[in-house]
């Protein structure tokens, strides 16, 4: 799942919300109790009304004055205006979070809630797949939580059959008051977000919302086509003109992997016969006979060999997906312009 955040306060909140769903994005997540978000009742209500119409699934960030807030008299009333999942703060019982589990999806905080915890709600009746574990954002520079932890807090969760959600910055405006970008790890913080996005579903994660308002076209568009499609995108710097889709072999090498039913009876002439850096692209020439115009990628230094072309690199910030390729993994080469 990809989701996109709205924020109440964000003037630009109706454009995403109409872009993102024009792209095939339908969840979004979004606050009614952050300090810095003053929304009147009408201006949430106009935003959950836009949720609806574009079909979106919203889940939202509650606290136990929510309800009395949109002028409302409890919780259930909220799936009138479009909330279909509910995620908790600290101020909320094992009993609420029991009764509310019979009318929601709800989110409990896979940040800080702890395997005592979870046994307990379990116990009294919770069905697991009721539950997402949904880690925190962190605005604060140097305060997200480490990847041992993450992993740790996954492990936990997945025993339980509780699917986890996370964020990831966005690549374009970050919210203020900071504007340090909204990440669940630190080390996501800096970076290309596509890439941590790809890592979380690596690690396991179900769920990957972007936590800034602003993201490209781009990043949208490459998430939504890996979660979609399982299709992971590596942009290219270099003059061969090999973009496209593709599909790698079932039997990974040790050096190259290499890529499916690209193999030609056209003629391909020997050209920069060079060192082979890893992320380099391969495509064997004439002089390979029946490999000719297969095409790889490196994984390891390689010396020059007058049968391989080198046609391009992968690029610099597209590196670590290479550690995240399956076998048979499915592909798409995008030239960097």
């Amino acid at each position: 799942m990809i989701g996109i955040s709205i924020y109440l306060s964000d003037p630009r909140a109706e454009e995403r919300i109409i872009r993102a769903s024009a792209m095939g994005i339908k969840q979004a997540f979004t606050s009614f109790h952050i300090p810095e978000e003053p929304a009147g009742q009408e201006r949430i209500r106009q935003l959950l009304s836009l949720f609806h119409d574009e079909g979106f699934e919203v889940f939202a960030d509650v606290s136990r004055q929510t309800p009395e807030m949109l002028g409302l008299t409890c919780f259930r009333e909220m799936r009138s205006l479009g909330v279909t999942a509910l995620r908790l703060d600290d101020g909320f019982s094992r009993e609420d979070v029991e009764h509310l589990s019979h009318h929601f999806k709800l989110a409990i905080n896979a940040s800080t809630v702890r395997k005592e915890e979870v046994e307990e709600w379990l116990g009294m009746g919770i069905d697991p797949f009721a539950l997402i574990a949904w880690h925190n954002f962190y605005p604060r520079k140097e305060t997200g939580i480490s990847t041992a932890f993450f992993r740790s807090q996954q492990e936990m969760f997945d025993t339980f059959g509780i699917p986890v959600y996370a964020f990831v910055p966005g690549d374009e405006e970050r919210r203020g008051p900071l504007f340090q970008g909204l990440p669940t790890l630190e080390d996501h913080r800096h970076g290309d977000p596509y890439v941590h996005a790809a890592g979380l579903f690596h690690e396991g994660v179900s769920g990957v919302f972007i936590g800034d308002p602003g993201w490209s076209p781009d990043l949208l568009n490459h998430l939504h086509e890996l979660d979609g499609n399982g299709i992971i995108t590596l942009s290219y710097e270099g003059s061969g003109e090999v973009e496209g889709e593709y599909a790698l072999r079932p039997d990974p090498g040790r050096d190259v992997l290499r890529i499916m039913n690209t193999r030609t009876a056209t003629g391909v002439s020997p050209e920069a016969c060079i060192e082979r850096t890893p992320g380099a692209i391969t495509r064997d020439n004439d002089d390979y006979g029946r490999y000719r115009g297969e095409m790889g990628i490196v994984l390891h230094p390689l010396e020059a060999d007058p049968s391989v072309n080198v046609v391009g690199w992968v690029h610099e910030r597209h590196m670590p997906l290479l550690a995240l390729l399956k076998p048979s993994q499915r592909i798409r080469l995008k030239k960097q312009l």
